[in-house]
């Protein structure tokens, strides 16, 4: 597991950027953390690092479930707030984006947490104070990424 301290918000935005640039296709991060915790701020950084875009169009899809952002590569921005439990997001066929070429981030990813990928990026985020956080990264194996 990585750990960093992020003492703003812009550090946690470099390090969603870092991240992202990182990231293979059909990547899927699950974000844990507090309210106001830094997650959409994470996935800012993380939609410039992956997808070249601007991190102004990144905004959490807290009542749609999700957000699709084209660019270098394809983000699929979930919010599961708001949902009432594992299996809606199942009905809804939102496990279909885990193999859609493209990388899953998923804030509130407790929701579904024992569904999730065995290939799944884990990142945890709490308050340390005011503006600091610690943000800690657990990556798969990249083993797992290989096919045959």
């Amino acid at each position: 597991m990585e750990s960093y301290i992020a003492d703003s918000a812009d550090e946690t935005l470099r390090l969603g950027r870092s991240f992202g640039a990182s990231l293979p296709k059909n990547a899927v991060i699950a974000l844990f953390g507090d309210l106001g915790a830094g997650k959409t701020t994470f996935i800012k950084g993380l939609v410039e690092g992956a997808g070249l875009l601007d991190s102004r169009c990144v905004s959490s899809p807290t009542f749609s479930l999700l957000n699709i952002y084209e660019g270098n590569k394809t983000i699929y921005h979930f919010d599961l707030y708001r949902l009432q439990d594992k299996g809606e997001f199942f009905r809804s066929g939102f496990d279909e984006y885990f193999a859609a070429g493209g990388i899953c981030c998923m804030e509130w990813s407790e929701k579904i947490e024992t569904e999730l990928p065995i290939n799944s990026y884990k990142v945890n985020i709490s308050y340390l104070g005011q503006e600091k956080r610690q943000i800690e990264i657990s990556r798969p194996k990249a083993e797992i990424f290989v096919t045959p």
